[in-house]
């Protein structure tokens, strides 16, 4: 069964405005806009046709289905349009929280933030039901911390990302996107927990394979990942630029093995440390 995203507008109450359809689906196109532009930022890129598959438009509220078709009928987009949608939603709850994503594009951003302003212009509400999620609904004062969020970040965009350095970070892979057409994954550095958009260069993506592999090989792994770290003002790793990878492997090891280990030498601690801070090593 295909992925389905629906979209319910409904009328402000205080406004006294009437909400036409034609302003509805301006509404409706933007989030749908949004959606599609969280796959690829180009048409040409994208595997997901949203064709809109259901519709109700007699009186408010106006609601639309779309379901997420394959652009070729052969190919499976179940994995990706899971993957999509997961991202969608995330985007828009983190916006209304007041936080723009890393790896939000600024075409999707563009169209989330119109839907947003026409929030605060003759559409009360704006419901978001992703299938397999919450459901999302926007309203005037969510939609307000929104756009300060989406405007905060433009304005800030180039001021953000202060020192590049080259290194590794080791971290956990918690998603897939692309970032400006290129393959991208989300990562969770280990010791900050903060989430980073790692941008990975045609050839390190290449060593994955295709594109809907990504999920298998990707998705939940520790990795080691290297290349340039981007930080900004205040210390933060904001993004990095993939150069090579390695797989992280986790022993398990009981608390009594640990207990044996003897890597004093038989010393007690005492003699350990006298040595260790004594004339051999001073």
């Amino acid at each position: 069964m295909a992925k389905s995203v629906s979209i319910t507008v409904h009328p402000s109450d205080l406004s006294g405005e009437y909400l036409t359809v034609s302003d509805a689906m301006k509404q409706v196109l933007d989030m749908i806009g949004a959606l599609e532009g969280i796959e690829a930022g180009e048409s040409s890129e994208r595997r997901i046709v949203w064709r809109l598959t259901d519709a109700h438009t007699n009186s408010p509220p106006f609601t639309v289905k779309a379901e997420a078709f394959s652009r070729d009928p052969q190919v499976s987009i179940a994995l990706e349009a899971d993957r999509v949608a997961n991202l969608y939603a995330v985007a828009i709850s983190s916006v209304l929280e007041g936080a723009k994503p890393d790896w939000l594009e600024s075409e999707p951003g563009k169209l989330l933030k119109r839907a947003l302003k026409r929030n605060l212009n003759g559409v009360g509400h704006t419901d978001v039901v992703i299938e397999g999620e919450a459901p999302i609904v926007i309203v005037p004062a969510t939609a307000r911390i929104g756009i300060v969020a989406l405007e905060a970040d433009d304005e800030a965009a180039d001021e953000d990302l202060q020192r590049t350095e080259f290194g590794t970070v080791e971290c956990q892979v918690i998603g897939l996107t692309t970032f400006h057409s290129s393959p991208a994954i989300i990562v969770m550095e280990r010791l900050s927990r903060q989430k980073v958009m790692c941008i990975l260069t045609p050839a390190l993506a290449a060593e994955i394979g295709p594109e809907h592999q990504w999920s298998e090989a990707w998705e939940g792994q520790n990795l080691r990942i290297g290349g340039r770290l981007t930080y900004s003002f205040d210390g933060k790793l904001k993004r990095i630029n993939a150069s090579f990878h390695e797989p992280i492997e986790w022993a398990d090891v009981s608390l009594s093995e640990l207990k044996q280990m003897d890597i004093t030498d038989g010393r007690t601690v005492q003699e350990h440390l006298d040595e260790f801070w004594g004339e051999r090593f001073g």
